[in-house]
């Protein structure tokens, strides 16, 4: 079960790597729920990194829908994260109207390089989970899709993951994040058995991003899933 924490800076970088995170989710502005890191820091770490970073390519928390020009902006920034070396990247986009923006998908697909890609908690924006999950399976480049199965945080929605997760089968891989802890995560791994967990305050000390990684949360979480 791979243990996924977000980091903000180098300092971040290494502590997922020291304190036994399998996975980094790299990101700007968490004060906006996370937008595209500046592109210097996405280099360095790749550099000092010995775990795979996904980077996430989000040019503002307005909405997850993107005009043309900044739907370019995204694909010439993931085509520089993947100059750099990075595992992947963490995208959403959706239509006006609240589907899946297919368009832009492919756009992003076909710079991708091959590089893993997650759909992120836009999806938690989607009137129709279900029917966004059908749409992401016809792309077998989506790997991933972080959700917490719908408003709220992954223990509000555990009906609704467990459906998730059995219509995609084998095929994609449903992470739950949102709202994860020290405190609640023994319930959601007994719960759900995820093949990955995505961490973000819920791995910091005061839980807050102001704040530092924590060895004894990052541990403690390991003994869950590794036990």
């Amino acid at each position: 079960m791979i243990i996924e924490g977000i980091a903000t800076n180098i300092q971040d970088i290494h502590d997922l790597n020291r304190f036994g995170a399998d996975r980094v989710e790299l990101c700007g502005e968490m004060e906006k729920d996370g937008l595209t890191p500046e592109m210097n820091l996405v280099e360095e770490a790749v550099k000092v990194s010995d775990i795979p970073i996904n980077v996430m390519i989000r040019p503002h928390d307005d909405s997850f829908h993107y005009t043309d020009e900044e739907i370019q902006q995204m694909a010439e920034q993931i085509e520089e994260v993947g100059s750099y070396g990075a595992n992947g990247i963490v995208i959403g986009v959706l239509t006006e109207d609240g589907h899946i923006d297919v368009r832009a998908l492919d756009k992003f697909i076909s710079v991708c390089g091959g590089m893993d890609i997650t759909f992120h908690k836009a999806f938690d924006a989607l009137e129709d989970q279900s029917e966004g999950l059908d749409v992401l399976l016809e792309y077998p480049e989506v790997r991933t899709i972080l959700t917490s199965g719908g408003p709220g945080g992954v223990t509000d929605n555990f009906e609704n993951l467990q459906k998730l997760m059995k219509g995609a089968g084998i095929h994609m891989n449903i992470m739950p994040g949102g709202g994860l802890s020290t405190e609640n995560v023994t319930e959601v791994v007994d719960g759900l058995n995820p093949d990955s967990l995505h961490f973000g305050t819920g791995i910091r000390i005061g839980k807050s991003y102001d704040e530092g990684i924590s060895k004894e949360k990052i541990e403690f979480i390991r003994s869950v899933v590794h036990k």
